[in-house]
Order: C-alpha cells, then sequence, then structure tokens
C-alpha cells in the first residue's frame, strides 16, 4: 500500500465515523442518497466481488471497514431521511425507498459491469481494481458536487449543517485530494491531463464545501472544530 492510498485511507475512515456518528446525533443523514449508493456499491464490489489482488490485505481490510461504516450511513438515510425529501420534492415516502432501491440497483450495475469493461484496455493493465481505482475518480468529483448541492438544499429548509461537521468537510476534501489526485498520477504519469480535471473538480468543490460548512457553524454560535 503507498503512503497516498494510506493516507486516503485513514482520512475517509475518519469521514464515514463522523457521517455516522452526527447521523444518529442529529437524527438525520450526511451524505447524499446518490452518493451514498455509489460509494456503497463500490466498496461492496471491490471488497467482496472484486477485491484487490495485488494490493495486499491492509487495502482489503480498508474496504471492508468502510463498507461497514456505509452500513451505518444507510441506516441514518433510511431512519432519518424521508424528512428531507418530503421537504424538498413532496413525493410520498414508498417513493423515497423506491428511488433509493434503484439507485444503489443502478451503482451496483456501475461498479461490476464497469469494473470487467475497463480492465481489459492496457491502460488497466487487465486488472479489475485499477479500473476500480478510475471509477472512484470519476465518482469522487460527482460526490464533492453532491455535498454542496446538498449545503444548499438543506439550507433553503432551514436545517444547513444536520448531520454534518466540519471534520467531515475536512477529512472528506484530504482523502479526495489524496485519493485522485496522487495515486493515480503517480500510477499513469502520461496520462495527466484528464487526472488533473477531475482532480480540481474535487478540490474546488471540497474547498467550498468546507468554508460553507465553517462559517454555517461560526454564524450558528458552534465552534467548528468542538463538533465531530
Amino acid at each position: 500500500m503507498t503512503l497516498s492510498a494510506l493516507i486516503s485511507g485513514i482520512c475517509w475512515t475518519v469521514t464515514y465515523f463522523c457521517l455516522v456518528y452526527r447521523g444518529f446525533k442529529d437524527k438525520s443523514y450526511g451524505m447524499p442518497m446518490v452518493a451514498l449508493a455509489l460509494n456503497f456499491a463500490w466498496e461492496v464490489t471491490f471488497s467482496f466481488i472484486f477485491p484487490p489482488s495485488n494490493s495486499g490485505i491492509a487495502l482489503t481490510i480498508i474496504n471492508i471497514i468502510w463498507c461497514l461504516l456505509d452500513m451505518g450511513i444507510v441506516i441514518t438515510l433510511l431512519k432519518n431521511g424521508y424528512q428531507y425529501f418530503k421537504e424538498e420534492y413532496t413525493f410520498s415516502q414508498n417513493i423515497f425507498y423506491i428511488f433509493f432501491a434503484l439507485a444503489l440497483l443502478l451503482s451496483f450495475g456501475i461498479m461490476i459491469t464497469g469494473a470487467t469493461f475497463f480492465a481489459p484496455f492496457d491502460y488497466f493493465l487487465g486488472d479489475t481494481f485499477e479500473s476500480a481505482k478510475f471509477i472512484a475518480m470519476i465518482q469522487n468529483a460527482v460526490m464533492s458536487i453532491l455535498f454542496v448541492r446538498m449545503f444548499y438544499a438543506r439550507k433553503k429548509n432551514g436545517h444547513p449543517i444536520e448531520g454534518q461537521s466540519f471534520y467531515v468537510a475536512l477529512t472528506k476534501m484530504i482523502g479526495t485530494s489524496f485519493t485522485v489526485g496522487l495515486t493515480s498520477i503517480t500510477d499513469h504519469p502520461d496520462n495527466w491531463k484528464f487526472i488533473a480535471v477531475v482532480e480540481v473538480t474535487c478540490i474546488i468543490f471540497d474547498i467550498w464545501y468546507t468554508i460553507v460548512i465553517w462559517r454555517e457553524l461560526k454564524s450558528n454560535h458552534i465552534n467548528p472544530l468542538k463538533r465531530l
């Protein structure tokens, strides 16, 4: 395991733990539904269906830890998520559950078929986990945008910090930077332009999200450093 992968693994583990903690404490959920579906599908697929064959046991363990923590986030979404969707979209609770089930189903389809589709290309060295890293790179950019979108949707409805903390934003930003940037660029130094665009997208939206969470906590007279 590379140093960048280790740093990313630790940071994302902290992110997930904080999201689970705040979700139960605030009776909310902290990861956007589509991001959560993609995330959960990625971790299950590349922990159990296509585990990393050449990256050692440490990466497999991290993936399994992420998968277990993601299950906690899924529980907070199922317990507390409908109230937010009812405010924003006014559809029924059954539609809410159907929407999440479809998001999960399609996300698993993307992961399973994507891994086998990309792997045969020379760029991915015939390794499904190499293609998994590419999928994760795109997924991280989508997630970074969705977190900012979720903040403003909740702010409009009067509860922008429920399920959120500065540590979620900070560790997510660091974890994403190491996942998308250092690992991918060092693995494929001759194909940096597309990777750089994805990295810049993640950085812009992660910094944006970190700043707005910090400011919102301060405006609510909450010390961001004391809120896990």
